[in-house]
């Protein structure tokens, strides 16, 4: 009787992990829109992309007003005839070149393209920092709950070893045992040591790259994650439909078609035209003319034309290779989320079943017909599923957040005119009041076929 009311309580002590980290997991979110927009709006790369824009603006400035500009030529001198005095003259050219009206229309466009490839590559560059924001600090949930769970178990087996150590002094049970939870204490050991490593890597790579992002003090995780609404040809469009990269591309394309029509159109050479005045014998003679100056190079705007023809043509593909690589990565991160979630679930029913034969492996020690060791390793084999059963719950958030993220549903501020209001977005795409309802959004279904 005291054996099986000894070994009830082992049970008891080695639960207490599972029974402590659902006490601890309340529902929680990811940062909150507003916060997470501030500190993706100071990342280096976006600044970066901002300089870039910046540029973008006064070159299209600086193609407006066209590259000529007036040109004043004074030719001060002094001429002395023989046989009678010194003469002070002086000429003076004032010139300036023409672009022709077809080329000053190709310089607008083009400077409207490059500005806005300039601005969707701004907005990519907001997308990819959120992308590594939410890679970063689910990589730390990751690694803070590994490390919690470890913890707990811990101190299970240090409760454990604890009450062996007093039945071997009782006699009731026998040396090797204690050698048995020493050797269990020493790897639980190991293992909070490593997960402690880990959350602490993790915790620095998202600290470094998002400095002024605060973290909490103890990790918060949802009850459950929550499936991908809607249909998977939905989110693909959507995701593709809002591509700022695929964007990029596109305005890269059209400016790079420009800039080959103006290199075409450049065969013919803008003109120079100029007044010029010449005062001649001291002001006793004055001249007045119009001067053209008309370059007559032809080989090499020649070539200069097939060059840029030769970019356009590599801008059409590369654009035809972007929309095929986002189409492919649309429906590989909507398919990981309907992946992750069902790997949720069985992680969750194999966790349940460990667990539950964990139960019976140490009903049959009580009753003698199982050793300690066979108990032991039933239990450690129970940990470590909810052990994997929390990673494949974070797996899941991560992967159905990212599919958000992707179709700017979550972390992208809709400013007025803003492309991404060309297809209608999920419920959540504005900006939360919280944190709960970036992870657990109710999403309306997403008319299929997209």
């Amino acid at each position: 009787m005291k054996r099986a009311l000894l070994v009830l309580a082992l049970a008891a002590a080695l639960a207490v992990p599972a029974a402590r980290a659902q006490q601890a997991a309340p529902d929680t979110s990811l940062p909150p829109q507003e916060l997470v927009l501030r500190v993706i709006q100071s990342t280096p790369e976006v600044r970066a992309a901002q300089a870039v824009l910046d540029r973008a603006d006064a070159e299209a400035r600086m193609r407006q007003v066209g590259p000529h500009e007036p040109q004043l030529t004074l030719i001060p001198q002094t001429r002395r005839i023989d046989g009678d005095r010194r003469y002070r003259e002086w000429e003076v050219d004032l010139s300036r070149g023409v672009r022709w009206p077809g080329k000053a229309r190709l310089d607008r466009e083009i400077g409207a393209a490059g500005r806005e490839a300039a601005s969707l590559a701004f907005e990519d560059a907001h997308h990819a920092a959120a992308r590594r924001l939410l890679a970063l600090w689910t990589d730390w949930q990751r690694a803070a709950a590994a490390a919690t769970l470890r913890e707990a178990q811990l101190a299970a087996w240090q409760r454990e070893r604890a009450a062996v150590s007093r039945r071997v002094q009782l006699g009731d049970a026998a040396a090797r045992d204690q050698i048995a939870l020493d050797a269990a204490v020493a790897q639980a050991e190991a293992a909070v040591a490593q997960a402690q490593a880990d959350a602490d890597t993790a915790r620095l790579a998202l600290s470094s790259a998002f400095p002024d992002l605060p973290l909490p003090e103890r990790l918060r995780l949802p009850a459950a994650p929550t499936p991908l609404d809607g249909s998977d040809s939905a989110w693909v469009a959507l995701i593709q439909q809002r591509s700022h990269e695929i964007g990029t591309a596109a305005a890269i394309a059209r400016k790079k078609d420009a800039e080959a029509r103006r290199a075409r159109a450049d065969r013919l050479p803008d003109p120079q035209i100029g007044l010029r005045m010449i005062s001649d014998r001291g002001g006793r003679e004055h001249a007045f003319g119009v001067t053209v100056t008309m370059p007559l190079g032809v080989s090499y705007r020649a070539a200069e034309a097939a060059a840029a023809g030769a970019d356009a043509m590599g801008a059409e593909a590369e654009l035809a290779m972007v929309r095929r690589d986002v189409g492919r990565d649309a429906r590989q991160v909507v398919t990981l989320a309907r992946a992750r979630y069902a790997i949720w679930q069985r992680q969750q029913q194999a966790a349940l079943a460990t667990a539950t034969s964990a139960d019976k492996a140490e009903r049959g020690y009580a009753l003698g017909e199982l050793g300690l060791d066979e108990m032991l390793i039933a239990r450690r084999t129970a940990q470590e599923a909810e052990l994997a059963a929390s990673r494949a719950e974070i797996d899941a958030i991560e992967s159905v957040t990212r599919v958000k993220v992707d179709a700017h549903a979550v972390w992208h501020r809709h400013d007025p005119g803003d492309h991404d209001e060309d297809m209608p977005a999920p419920a959540d795409a504005g900006t939360d009041a919280g944190t709960a309802s970036l992870l657990r959004p109710a999403l309306p279904a997403l008319p299929s076929g997209g």
